[in-house]
C-alpha cells in the first residue's frame, strides 16, 4: 500500500471505536485540508456499523487489511484495550501504513519491542500518545531540569489518585489479560511518561507494594513504588483508584537549588530562591493536547522523523510499571472490617 507522500492528504483509518477514538474523530476534524478519515475497524461487527454510520465513515469491518485496502488507508489510529495494541500496530505496519498507537504502547516489553521493530521493517512512523507531554508548562519545568536551574535533582514524587466506581471494572479494565494492570498500568501511564521524561529514565525500583484497598478485581487498585530515576534522584510513585472524590495528579522536583510542583493545569508550587517565578504558558485543554499530538505525528511522516513521543520513549512506562509490579508482588486485599 502507498504511504502519503509530503503535502498530499492522509487517509486514516481508526482500528478501535470506544470512547478514547471520539477524541480522535474530533482531533481529525481539525486538519480538513490534510486529513480524512476513511474507516473503522472494530471486533464487533454491529457495534464498528453504527460507530461508522454516527461519524459519517463509509468503510467499516472487523478486519484491518481489508478496510484498509477499501479505503486506501496511510495511517491507522489504534484505539484497541491496552493488550491489543500489538495485533493493531503489527497488522498496520505490515500493509505500510503509519502508526499513531493509544498508551500504553503495550503490555508486553518483548511486544513492544516487536511493534518498534516491525514499523523499522516497514518504513513507517510510530507514535504513541502520550501527549502530556505537550503541556506548555510541563515542557517548560523539563526545560528548567535541564538547563540546570533546579541544581543536582534529588527527589522526583508523582501522585495519581483517582476514584472509579465499581461499574467501571465490569470491563475488560482491572485484568491483567488485557489492562495488564491496575493504576499504575492504566490511570498513571500518562503520569510514568511524564516523570520518566523529567528525570531521565528511571535505574531501578527500590521498593514497591500494591493493594486492593476498594474493587474486586485481578489486580491493584491502589499502590506505592520507590524508585530511583535515571538522573540519580530518588522518589515516590502513588497510583490509585480507590481515592473516593479525588481527582488529583502532580509531580514535584526537588533539586539542590529549588523545588517545582505541577500539575496538568499549572505550576502550583515554586521555590527557587534568587529566582523570579515565571510567567508560565497558559495549560491546554485536553482535547487541544490530541490535536497537538496528532500534528506531531503528520509532521513526522511529512519530514521522515520519529514523532515527537516514539515507540522506544514510549515502551520505558510499561517496563516501570512492570518493574514495580516485579518488586511489589500480588497485590494485597485489604481488610475491611
Amino acid at each position: 500500500m502507498n504511504r502519503t507522500e509530503a503535502g498530499a492528504v492522509h487517509r486514516i483509518v481508526l482500528i478501535g471505536h470506544g470512547n478514547i477514538s471520539e477524541k480522535y474523530v474530533a482531533a481529525i476534524a481539525r486538519f480538513p485540508e490534510r486529513v480524512m478519515l476513511v474507516g473503522v475497524v472494530g471486533r464487533n461487527a454491529e457495534k464498528c456499523r453504527v460507530f461508522a454510520e454516527k461519524h459519517g465513515i463509509s468503510v467499516y469491518g472487523t478486519s484491518i487489511a481489508d478496510v484498509a485496502e477499501r479505503s486506501g488507508a496511510t495511517s491507522a489510529v489504534i484505539c484497541t484495550p491496552n493488550a491489543l495494541h500489538y495485533e493493531g500496530v503489527m497488522e498496520a505496519s505490515r500493509l505500510g501504513l503509519h502508526c499513531l498507537c493509544e498508551k500504553p504502547m503495550d503490555i508486553s516489553p518483548d511486544r513492544q519491542r516487536e511493534m518498534v521493530q516491525s514499523c523499522r521493517d516497514h518504513n513507517v512512523r510510530l507514535g504513541v500518545s502520550y501527549m502530556r507531554r505537550f503541556i506548555p508548562h510541563i515542557r517548560e519545568m523539563k526545560n528548567w531540569i535541564d538547563s540546570g536551574k533546579l541544581g543536582r535533582i534529588m527527589v522526583v514524587d508523582a501522585v495519581i489518585k483517582h476514584f472509579r466506581p465499581k461499574e467501571y471494572y465490569d470491563s475488560w479494565h482491572g485484568t491483567w489479560e488485557l489492562d495488564g494492570g491496575g493504576p499504575f498500568m492504566q490511570q498513571g501511564s500518562h503520569l510514568l511518561d511524564m516523570v520518566l521524561w523529567l528525570a531521565g529514565g528511571y535505574r531501578e525500583v527500590l521498593t514497591a507494594r500494591t493493594f486492593r484497598a476498594y474493587h474486586d478485581i485481578e489486580t491493584e487498585d491502589h499502590g506505592y513504588a520507590v524508585i530511583r530515576y535515571g538522573n540519580g534522584a530518588v522518589g515516590m510513585i502513588e497510583a490509585s483508584t480507590a481515592s473516593t472524590g479525588l481527582k488529583k495528579e502532580y509531580v514535584e522536583i526537588t533539586g539542590t537549588r529549588g523545588s517545582m510542583k505541577a500539575d496538568y493545569g499549572g505550576i502550583i508550587g515554586f521555590h527557587v530562591p534568587g529566582e523570579e517565578k515565571p510567567d508560565w504558558p497558559l495549560a491546554k485543554p485536553n482535547d487541544e493536547l490530541f490535536v497537538d499530538l496528532l500534528e506531531d505525528f503528520l509532521a513526522a511522516i511529512a519530514e521522515e522523523r520519529e514523532p515527537f513521543i516514539s515507540g522506544e520513549a514510549a515502551a520505558l512506562s510499561t517496563e516501570l510499571a512492570l518493574a514495580i509490579y516485579a518488586k511489589a508482588g500480588p497485590p494485597v486485599t485489604l481488610d475491611t472490617r
